[in-house]
This record gives C-alpha cells, sequence and structure tokens, in this order.
C-alpha cells in the first residue's frame, strides 16, 4: 500500500503553476529588485519540482535518488514524465547551484533564458503529475479516511 499525500503535492503544485505564471507576466527584467524577483520566481520553480519529485518517490516506494538530477531520472524511469521533458528539467535543475551556491555571480539573463527555453516543460509537470497519480491511485476522493 502506497502512502501518497495528494493534498501536499497538489499545494506544491499550485505553487508551481503561480510561480511560472508570473514569471511568463514579465519579458525584461532590469532593476535589481526585479533581479531579486527572477532569482526567487526560479527558485520556487526548482524547488517546487524537486519536492513533488521527491513525495512521488517516496510515496510509490520508488529507488531512493543520489542527486537533484536523479529525481528527474526516476521519474522518467517510472513514466511520471517523458525523456525529452526529463532532459530539459535537467536543464532548470542545474540552475539551483548558482541560485543557492553561486549568487554572488549571479548569470541573470542566462537564468531567464534557461527557464524561457523549457517552460513548456514546467508548464505540463503539473498535469504529469496528476495524471500519473490518478492512473495509480484513481480519482480523488471527496472523502478522507479517517
Amino acid at each position: 500500500m502506497y502512502f501518497v499525500d495528494r493534498k501536499k503535492i497538489e499545494q506544491m503544485l499550485v505553487c508551481l503553476e503561480r510561480a511560472t505564471s508570473t514569471f511568463q507576466e514579465k519579458k525584461i527584467y532590469e532593476t535589481e529588485f526585479e533581479f531579486y524577483a527572477l532569482e526567487r520566481i526560479a527558485h520556487l520553480i526548482i524547488d517546487s519540482v524537486l519536492d513533488v519529485g521527491n513525495a512521488m518517490i517516496d510515496g510509490f516506494i520508488m529507488r531512493d535518488p543520489g542527486s537533484y538530477e536523479d529525481i528527474i531520472d526516476i521519474l522518467m524511469d517510472e513514466r511520471v514524465i517523458s525523456a525529452e521533458d526529463g532532459q530539459g528539467m535537467k536543464e532548470i535543475i542545474l540552475l539551483r547551484k548558482m541560485l543557492t551556491q553561486d549568487y554572488i555571480q549571479m548569470n541573470h539573463d542566462e537564468l531567464y533564458k534557461t527557464i524561457q527555453k523549457h517552460i513548456a516543460v514546467v508548464e505540463k509537470y503539473p498535469a504529469n503529475i496528476r495524471s500519473y497519480l490518478e492512473k495509480e491511485l484513481g480519482p480523488v476522493s471527496a472523502f478522507v479516511p479517517e
């Protein structure tokens, strides 16, 4: 029996969708304030993807990931996301190091262009997750077992 916290996963997916939508509202980031906003949006996108991936891996008792990229590999192996989408997602995940460790030398142009290049993959991710959950667990029930 699997323990998948659908409610928490859904909350993280909504966060991802909001961050993605906010990212797409702006095409040019020029001021320091806008750069900080871009960094935060990118960080939310990346961590939402990774946190949802981890929740899926834990809930469905998939193999343990050894790295952030491995989370994406596992989702591809388990056919939660396609190999093509996984490659795009990995490019976005690689930005996490710049955001969390190399932030003094932040390349905002690279950050924006990488996310923009793969934004369609990010937008499909919630639907892929929801589809996998429904296929494996059935439709969401309004009743929670007590």
